[in-house]
């Protein structure tokens, strides 16, 4: 069947997109070109899918690789458009997922998902990345749904050590608080610990949420005898970084973050909070 008459009957209801826009940026597309306002009917769409009883699959299916290039440019955060879309397409998978996955398929709806767990993992390695700036993507690939948190932390654990260490450092904001944290200096704004209850669901929307099953993953997974495994797998990087003097005060002081409970407290503050869905910007109780 041709691309022309698979469009032939149109029963998703169309609110923001113009369906022969749509048609005509599936039939003239090609992936692995610059996202440029040409891509903006992706913007629309998402935003019909995130409303849609049903997603029509003969419009989301030809659309997968579109989106997917717009996901891998948002990760960089260099691209306006590509984020703009990108905000809107995790609002529809996550806002919507019942219409989503039915229109996708399961098979295709579990290779989106990997998608965004690579991405998460590629974006936690790279060296230049300012600590934390990769959480929001975690929180949303894990919010999508819970096994997805389970591979997270599996690849994170088995992974490399530049995956290790970027991820102590998230684990580190659980242990201290911000004025008693020697892992991470020099953070060019205030309250930059915040950023651990972070999503991509948009510019200013703080909609997300993790549910409890999600939540419980991580009570789980996240505890004392995991943070000492793992700063045992990067203490050479902690000792280039700080120093030996510093660094045998820093696993006294990690170890006194368990005996008082400000882990456990800091830990149960975060559950509490990323699967509120508040919808307002969310700060730490104790900060400084």
């Amino acid at each position: 069947m041709s691309a022309k008459n698979s469009f032939s009957y149109i029963y998703m209801h169309l609110d923001d997109t113009d369906p022969q826009e749509l048609e005509n940026f599936i039939l003239n597309a090609r992936t692995g070109r610059e996202i440029t306002k040409e891509y903006l009917v992706l913007y629309n769409f998402a935003i019909d899918c995130k409303y849609a009883k049903e997603i029509q699959p003969e419009y989301i299916q030809c659309l997968i690789p579109f989106y997917l290039e717009v996901i891998k440019q948002a990760a960089t955060r260099r691209n306006k458009i590509a984020m703009d879309i990108y905000f809107e397409f995790n609002q529809a998978v996550f806002f919507n997922s019942k219409s989503f996955i039915y229109a996708v398929g399961e098979r295709d709806y579990r290779r989106l998902m990997e998608y965004y767990i690579e991405e998460t993992i590629e974006k936690m390695e790279l060296e230049d990345c300012v600590p934390l700036s990769w959480v929001s993507l975690f929180n949303t690939t894990a919010a999508f749904c819970s096994d997805n948190l389970l591979q997270l932390f599996q690849k994170i654990f088995e992974g490399s050590v530049k995956v290790k260490i970027s991820f102590f450092q998230y684990l580190s904001v659980f242990l201290f608080k911000e004025s008693d944290n020697l892992l991470i200096v020099n953070m060019p704004e205030a309250f930059w610990t915040s950023r651990v209850w972070d999503f991509d669901d948009g510019y200013f929307t703080h909609s997300f949420y993790w549910n409890k099953e999600i939540t419980e993953i991580f009570d789980r997974e996240i505890n004392e005898e995991r943070i000492k495994s793992l700063f045992q797998q990067i203490k050479l990087w902690i000792c280039d970084f700080l120093g030996a003097e510093l660094t045998e005060l820093f696993e006294e002081e990690i170890e006194q973050s368990f005996v008082s409970g400000i882990f456990q407290n800091r830990k149960a503050e975060f559950s509490e909070k990323i699967s509120s869905g508040a919808g307002r910007e969310l700060y730490w109780d104790n900060t400084f």
